[in-house]
């Protein structure tokens, strides 16, 4: 079976931002258009629906790369450590400190072994920002990547999509991320309003 590609049309702000208000759950569309209304009484834009998502897209990768440059120490010695052995031993659990340690130890160990140190050093991290960011969908990011809805340039049929699991904040797959509505709610209400109604359209205008 062929790994399913995404057309690079889905790679553009404008594109990406009017997949995800097609695919906006009723309650963040609804968010959507609200702040979009405040919006629309100070600037009028053409598409104020579409401003707010592309505002808070490019607001999203911003976060998620300043996020990444303070932890990325850290995720690179969590990311070589990570088990690469998918045999399980007997009578020790990953899941415990002394667990993992051991893990870590036979890793370690394995990783001296020219061919096998080759094999499963862990991949440098050189793009720590998801580039598709769907903001407010609830539809899974794996069902839009495994039902091939990105590989043209079509808007997805949303009768192939699944849902994402309940307990989900965001879900990701293969370089698409579908942040569903509370969270999208949380974000807007922390970023975009706070303490100061202001502070979202001058996000708004820093970030155009």
């Amino acid at each position: 079976m062929n790994k399913p590609r995404t057309d690079p049309k889905w790679f553009d702000l404008g594109s990406m931002a009017e997949l995800a208000e097609y695919l906006q759950s009723a309650p963040s569309f609804e968010l959507t258009k609200k702040v979009a209304s405040h919006l629309s009484e100070q600037v009028l834009p053409r598409n104020p629906r579409r401003i707010v998502i592309q505002n808070f897209i490019l607001v999203t990768k911003t976060f998620m790369k300043e996020v990444f440059e303070e932890l990325q120490s850290d995720l690179e010695k969590h990311s070589y450590n990570y088990p690469f052995l998918s045999l399980r031993l007997p009578f020790l659990s990953y899941e415990s400190p002394s667990g993992r340690e051991t893990y870590q130890r036979i890793q370690s160990k394995l990783r001296t072994i020219p061919r096998i140190g080759r094999r499963y050093a862990p991949r440098e991290i050189r793009h720590p920002v998801v580039p598709i960011i769907l903001p407010g969908v609830d539809y899974s990011a794996e069902s839009l990547v495994d039902s091939y809805s990105l590989e043209g340039e079509k808007l997805a049929d949303k009768s192939k999509l699944g849902w994402q699991h309940l307990d989900a904040y965001a879900d990701y797959c293969r370089g698409v991320m579908a942040i569903g509505r509370e969270t999208y709610a949380s974000l807007m209400d922390a970023w975009y309003f706070g303490n100061d109604s202001n502070s979202y359209f001058a996000g708004l205008e820093t970030s155009r």
